[in-house]
């Protein structure tokens, strides 16, 4: 099932994110006695990451049953300044009382294939079954249609058997590490946040449907059995055939 909700600013989509993330925390923690999140890089989940670290927001997530991962990272130190972990640490991790084994950040400081191969055993260690089964996955879009580091006509699109894989993005120029498209399929929910102008035109073209999804790979993202959200600001929905403020 695949919903659309458009909020009236960048604020308001990163204060119904926070909700979201709570929600599910809160009945995961309560259900299975923990939750399990992939996190995204990005100057949107930024905010979300920042309003999930205020003070009156701490107070309503146990941290200790929560789990944080990295869908994608790229291949720097942690203390690089394009490092999503380091970004996160900064907005977020600093920020909140979180057990430090509970945070599983990606050891992008190694080779690539061994960092991805490290990073998978993780995951398989941490998750049960064929595929990662995690409660949350948050994802952003890019402006040539990727999300994660699954880019247009990179040679990771075709994995099918791997969850995290390194992924070279051909027009950057650049060695990723990411989640694939199966094991972020498998999750019980995802959630798509996109804010800005910038991304009204890639947004409106991938809502449409289409069979060239090399072109635009976050059309490769469905969950098989669960939940799929995106959260819009009007800016970024600008293209779309309908608004709507919250």
């Amino acid at each position: 099932m695949t919903q659309i909700q458009i909020f009236r600013d960048s604020q308001a989509l990163a204060n119904a994110a926070a909700e979201l993330f709570i929600k599910l925390a809160e009945q995961s923690v309560r259900d299975q006695g923990r939750f399990s999140v992939a996190l995204s890089g990005g100057n949107t989940p930024s905010t979300l990451y920042q309003v999930l670290a205020n003070p009156e927001n701490q107070e309503r997530l146990n941290w200790a049953g929560i789990h944080l991962f990295w869908g994608d990272e790229r291949h720097v130190p942690p203390d690089h300044k394009e490092s999503n972990y380091r970004k996160i640490r900064e907005t977020l991790l600093d920020r909140i009382a979180i057990p430090e084994e509970n945070v599983h950040r990606v050891k992008a400081e190694m080779e690539e294939r061994l960092a991805a191969l490290s990073y998978e055993q993780v995951l398989r260690d941490f998750f049960v079954g064929q595929w990662p089964r995690f409660d949350l996955i948050l994802l952003g879009l890019g402006e040539d249609g990727h999300t994660a580091s699954l880019f247009p006509h990179s040679a990771g699109l075709k994995e099918e058997e791997r969850w995290f894989i390194p992924n070279y993005a051909p027009k950057r120029e650049k060695m990723r590490l990411t989640l694939t498209k199966n094991a972020i399929n498998a999750a019980k929910n995802i959630a798509v946040l996109v804010s800005g102008a910038s991304k009204a035109g890639i947004l409106a073209e991938v809502l449409r449907e289409s069979d060239n999804l090399v072109d635009t790979p976050i059309q490769l993202i469905l969950p098989r059995d669960g939940e799929m959200i995106w959260l819009l600001d009007n800016q970024s929905a600008s293209q779309l055939a309908y608004q709507q403020s919250s």
